[in-house]
């Protein structure tokens, strides 16, 4: 049985996971079909915003995973 604190931890990182996720889908379809993403007229700076989160997203899980993942 986990306790309460693991829980935490492990949807922390699992939200960091589903971001970095969907950061990467959404980088494959404007490269692939760049004029299917009619919401993305700038399409270098949309990728850059997507490659960010991707960044800062494993950033965070970096830090969950060595400072707070099975910590005893």
């Amino acid at each position: 049985m986990t306790t309460f604190k693991e829980d935490l931890i492990m949807s922390l990182m699992q939200d960091c996971m589903g971001k970095i996720g969907m950061a990467k889908m959404n980088i494959k379809v404007m490269l692939k079909n760049p004029i299917g993403v009619g919401d993305h007229s700038n399409y270098v700076q949309s990728i850059r915003d997507q490659a960010k989160i991707i960044a800062e997203q494993k950033g965070l899980l970096e830090v969950l995973e060595k400072d707070f993942y099975d910590e005893d």
